[in-house]
């Protein structure tokens, strides 16, 4: 059975996650790109300890599209990462609403679906 406290610790940084990806989609949209350096980073790293959290879980969990929404969300802030070195404040934004912050919540979701019922048991 997967660690159920990895699962819980899991589904609180996916909430703080969320709060950080609010505060970077609104800095933003204000055109204020310095202001949310830090919180995108903090973001990157989270992801990264949730990917390596998840792993040793993943022969255990039911059938799932993690694989996949790890994926698309890795490529999502490369893709802004690299906005931020040319310094694109608005296409940064663009890039924020169109494609990461909908990648970063089908993520969420898939993960919670997967994990909530190991909490919840």
């Amino acid at each position: 059975m997967p660690n159920q406290e990895v699962i819980k610790h899991t589904l609180d940084l996916l909430e703080t996650m969320e709060e950080g990806m609010d505060y970077v989609k609104v800095k933003l949209g204000e055109l204020n790109i310095e202001g949310t350096v830090t919180i995108l980073t903090d973001l990157i790293t989270a992801f990264t300890e949730v990917e390596k959290s998840i792993s040793p879980m993943m022969d255990e969990l039911p059938e799932n599209q993690i694989s996949e929404t790890n994926s698309k969300l890795r490529t999502a802030f490369d893709m802004m990462v690299k906005e931020y070195e040319s310094s694109k404040v608005q296409k940064a934004y663009e890039m924020m609403q169109s494609i990461l912050e909908p990648e970063f919540r089908s993520w969420k979701k898939e993960l919670e679906n997967i994990l909530k019922p190991y909490i919840l048991s």
